[in-house]
């Protein structure tokens, strides 16, 4: 099944207006502002969230009283997104299959139980694969704006 990309008109519909916006550097990713969570672009499960009981009841609290939004995930400040990148780059530097990384998560939270980052880890090989071609595509637009290939 193919995967669809992040549209531009969705921000306009009154279903996905106010929460819904898209992962910068992430064509095939949306963001739910209410609900702080990564959702696939397809509009079937954008729908399906924006009914969902935690995103309506996100929704009436963020009316009630609105808050200022912490940053987004997908921001490499955060300490979580830094190590899950971090660790796709060592699988792909040192030729480790993607897949390792399922059963490399669960390891590392065993291991270290106290560490809030390692708890908060989410990397399996579908987000692995979709870290290591934004990896690619930065490599690639640097190589291009590199002054040696000018």
């Amino acid at each position: 099944m193919p995967k669809r990309k992040f549209r531009e008109e969705w921000l306009q519909e009154e279903n996905f207006r106010g929460w819904l916006r898209k992962v910068d550097g992430d064509d095939y990713s949306a963001y739910c502002n209410v609900c702080k969570s990564t959702l696939v672009t397809e509009v079937s499960t954008l729908k399906r969230h924006s009914s969902s009981r935690r995103h309506t009841e996100g929704l009436a609290r963020q009316t009630v009283a609105p808050a200022a939004q912490p940053p987004p995930p997908d921001r490499d400040d955060d300490p979580v997104t830094r190590a899950e990148i971090k660790l796709t780059a060592f699988l792909a530097e040192h030729n480790v299959s993607i897949n390792t990384v399922d059963h490399l998560t669960s390891l590392l939270k065993d291991i270290f139980p106290d560490s809030n980052i390692a708890s908060k880890l989410s990397l399996k090989r579908t987000k692995a694969t979709r870290i290591l071609g934004n990896i690619g595509k930065k490599r690639q637009k640097d190589l291009q704006e590199s002054t040696f290939f000018s």
